[in-house]
């Protein structure tokens, strides 16, 4: 218990307090679900329990399948049969407050005794303030790395994560591409509607764009009105294809103030992606000479164009792209 307390990794934290209820009631199931900003995540040990379980995360947490699930190297071995159990059988203690609410869930092999729940109650308290701790340490780095108004990566967090993802596809001989992205006439937005529509605007985008990327992509607030979208795995007309894409989207929001009025706005974008002789600065400044292209070219347009990039490869280039 006092390893629990001391511990801030959440996946630590819980494989802690599965060891010492495994050594109190030798469980047949551990299970820990939280949600957190809307996202839950599930950890089950054994994992052979993990489809039977799906009811009840779906009754506790109104969520079907939408969660990531989690477990334990040191689960205990697989048997021959699917694993049921009755939810009535289940021990289960919730744990909240403001940043989160939890749910622990045992199922124990030995009959419980007394001085069992007493344990096992200092266990979920404990296990309460490391959590409660763990998240007040995930909001001062989420303070730290995100623009708060977008929910986007900030410049310092794109300078640390850009420098690992580089390092990484170069390690690797991965592909990785980067989408430039400027607000056309942006400032006009906030002369005729007013600084708070601007806001709105920049947060509506930035929400669109975040609904069309991958998980493992990563959008980040670069400037005023300039985004940068960092793809890893990601060819260069694949990328393109993607700023097509966004600029159709954002191209076709609309965006109520306060006031009443609906704003709509156009974007432009400069993509580029990583070769061997590329380090983060020639990435950018590349991505930027395609925006400049771009906007030179009256905005709301996507360079290269897929057509010209199209026109300039070999025939057998362009189909292994």
């Amino acid at each position: 218990m006092l390893r629990i307390s001391q511990m801030q990794d959440l996946n630590s934290i819980l494989q802690e307090a599965s060891r010492c209820l495994k050594i109190i009631l030798h469980y047949r199931l551990f299970a820990f679900a939280i949600q957190d900003e809307g996202k839950l995540d599930v950890w089950i040990d054994p994992n052979i329990f993990k489809d039977p379980f799906r009811k009840i995360i779906d009754k506790d947490f109104g969520i079907r399948d939408n969660y990531t699930t989690h477990h334990f190297k040191q689960n205990t071995p697989p048997r021959s049969k699917t694993m049921t159990f009755h939810s009535t059988d289940l021990i289960s203690y919730v744990l909240m407050d403001g940043k989160y609410f939890a749910k622990l869930y045992i199922l124990p092999e030995r009959k419980m005794r007394f001085y069992h729940s007493e344990i096992i109650n200092i266990i979920v308290k404990t296990l309460g303030i490391s959590l409660t701790n763990h998240m007040n340490i995930k909001s001062l780095k989420n303070a730290a790395a995100f623009d708060p108004m977008t929910n986007c990566y900030n410049r310092r967090e794109f300078e640390r994560l850009i420098e690992h993802n580089i390092a990484s596809a170069k390690r690797y001989n991965r592909d990785m591409s980067v989408i430039m992205m400027d607000l056309d006439h942006f400032k006009k937005v906030n002369d005729k509607y007013g600084h708070l529509a601007g806001d709105m605007v920049l947060k509506k985008v930035a929400e669109a764009v975040h609904s069309k990327i991958r998980k493992g992509d990563y959008l980040t607030r670069y400037g005023g009105e300039e985004f940068v979208l960092v793809l890893p795995d990601t060819k260069r007309p694949r990328a393109m294809e993607l700023a097509e894409r966004l600029k159709q989207v954002i191209q076709n929001l609309e965006v109520k103030t306060d006031a009443g009025a609906i704003v709509r706005i156009t974007s432009s974008f400069g993509v580029a992606s990583l070769r061997d002789n590329n380090e983060r600065d020639s990435l950018l400044e590349e991505a930027d000479a395609m925006l400049y292209q771009a906007k030179a070219g009256g905005r709301n347009r996507v360079m290269p164009q897929i057509k010209l990039l199209q026109a300039k490869q070999p025939r057998n280039e362009s189909k292994n792209n």
